[in-house]
């Protein structure tokens, strides 16, 4: 596996949570949608900060990108009538450089919120802002990069990491189902379904049991017929003694496999099958000691 991110000098490298911990503004985007200012929601000051706080979702996960007035008009806008709309936008905008920055004179530019062009629109976080969206690629990036190097702890580390935080939901506010999140959620789905595949393939290498099984539960959960968790799983019952729970676990795999997406057994699972029925009940041959219990 390889990757373009190198590791970090370790007189560079810093912990995770310690970006969060120094950072003057921090946006949380998994879960329920929060922004603080040291101690500070920001947004709670007063009403009909919706639209404001629309903007700043959309920059957050856009830093450094150009947008135009037109584009963000039609983020939360569009059923509004042009002028009206246009105004709307306005004041929404004004909304968030206050919130952000609330000593802001008339007239002053924004610290974070540029215009430029005919009505284009960027936002630059400097370095006193963290996000857990932005925090959720660095952590992937890092992790990778200590697969490529071949260092297994650290690559779990950043990959426990990134699967932690996309347990939650992302921005699973009211606004959460709005068609221009979907491309974001799908992002950082497929970030967690990554970091599960590897962290499931690294902890069975190996031979740690107990937190392979934790990832593949976790996979299953998310993915009902992903077949590395499911046969992770059924060698677990395996390794354990007990074929019987094995043979079970993969009949109704297959069940749903054939069930829900009319799919086949593959080569592999067919020959797990053939493996787990061949032997014994006890899961263990005559004179063979039973396997010693996780951890013994």
């Amino acid at each position: 596996m390889t990757s373009g991110t190198a590791l970090l000098p370790r007189s560079e490298w810093v912990h995770p949570r310690e970006r969060e911990h120094v950072a003057t503004y921090r946006a949380y985007l998994f879960g329920p949608f929060r922004v603080f200012k040291g101690e500070e929601v920001l947004g709670q000051r007063r009403q009909r900060r919706e639209k404001a706080l629309l903007l700043l979702k959309w920059f957050l996960l856009n830093p450094g990108k150009p947008a135009s007035m037109d584009q963000l008009i039609d983020l939360g806008w569009q059923d509004t009538a042009p002028e009206k709309a246009a105004s709307g936008f306005h004041v929404g905008m004004h909304c968030l450089r206050r919130m952000l920055e609330p000593d802001l004179r008339p007239g002053q530019e924004s610290s974070f919120i540029h215009r430029s062009g005919t009505n284009f629109y960027r936002f630059e976080a400097n370095e006193g802002w963290w996000s857990d969206a932005n925090e959720v690629e660095r952590l992937f990036e890092q992790a990778r990069a200590s697969d490529a190097h071949c260092d297994a702890r650290r690559a779990c580390f950043y990959y426990s990491r990134v699967a932690a935080y996309t347990v939650r939901r992302f921005l699973e506010d009211e606004e959460s189902q709005q068609q221009w999140l979907a491309p974001y959620r799908r992002q950082y789905e497929g970030l967690c379904s990554q970091a599960l595949i590897r962290l499931i393939q690294i902890h069975r290498a190996r031979g740690e049991l107990d937190e392979a099984l934790e990832y593949a539960y976790e996979k299953l959960r998310l993915d009902p017929y992903n077949e590395l968790a499911a046969t992770t799983i059924i060698e677990a019952h395996l390794q354990l003694g007990r074929p019987t729970h094995a043979l079970r676990q993969l009949s109704v795999f297959l069940l749903s496999l054939e069930r829900d997406l009319g799919a086949a057994a593959g080569s592999n699972l067919l020959a797990l099958r053939e493996k787990i029925m061949r032997m014994p009940p006890n899961g263990h041959g005559p004179g063979a000691s039973a396997p010693c219990p996780i951890g013994g």
